[in-house]
């Protein structure tokens, strides 16, 4: 049975006393992707270097196996060559430097402006992510919070470890914790069934579910916690 996601009240004065942590998702909570080339795009070039989306299956499992793969790659030639092995089952030099260019070429991302929001916030901060760290590196999170990739924690969302490995950095009690993402299934529950405190940021209102307390903003969020 999954754990009732009910929340804090925003006028409780209990609930901010006793947070000593703040986890932040990345993906859709502090920043999103910027493509410069439209999607088929991406697909036409996949084609070109042997690898064919056809079925929405197969587009399905792509897009599964690059987001498993991303977070545990130092940078864009060690994840292609990861990809192209995967997918191909073999990674030939010269697509795997032709995809990590076109990607790198392609494919970034950038912080909300409301993440200015969040940074003087009197909390130890930290960010949980799937995305690799080169790909936040321009971002400058590290200047207010701890980055946890794959890489350092070993594990993916929604394994409970990947959590722990951040507690147990930070030396902190799930109780004493606070997370803040926007999926349910891969920051939430996990987080409750660990004993943190959680909130979705839902920012384009997708979620009707009377049970659930969520912010639209991190301006929102600030609201709540000062």
């Amino acid at each position: 049975m999954k754990p009732k996601l009910i929340m804090f009240n925003e006028s409780s004065t209990h609930f901010t006393s006793a947070i000593k942590l703040l986890i932040f998702d990345f993906y859709k909570t502090l920043g999103f992707n910027v493509y410069k080339i439209e999607p088929r795009e991406f697909f036409a070039f996949y084609k070109k270097i042997g690898i064919n989306l056809e079925t929405e299956q197969q587009i399905k499992e792509f897009i599964s196996l690059f987001g498993k793969l991303i977070g545990y790659t130092a940078n864009w030639l060690n994840f292609c060559k990861a990809l192209l092995q995967k997918t191909l089952g073999k990674a030939d030099l010269k697509k795997v430097k032709e995809l990590a260019n076109f990607y790198q070429e392609n494919l970034s991302y950038k912080l909300y402006d409301d993440v200015k929001e969040i940074i003087s916030l009197p909390y130890q901060k930290a960010v949980l992510t799937a995305q690799a760290r080169f790909l936040l590196k321009h971002l400058q999170l590290e200047k207010f919070a701890t980055i946890f990739t794959p890489r350092e924690t070993k594990f993916l969302k929604p394994d409970p470890r990947a959590f722990l490995a951040v507690l147990e950095k930070f030396k902190v009690e799930p109780k004493e914790t606070l997370m803040v993402g926007d999926e349910i299934e891969r920051d939430l529950i996990p987080a409750k069934k660990l004993g943190m405190k959680i909130i979705l940021i839902d920012r384009d209102n997708k979620i009707q579910d009377p049970s659930i307390k969520k912010v639209s903003s991190l301006t929102q969020l600030k609201k709540i916690l000062v």
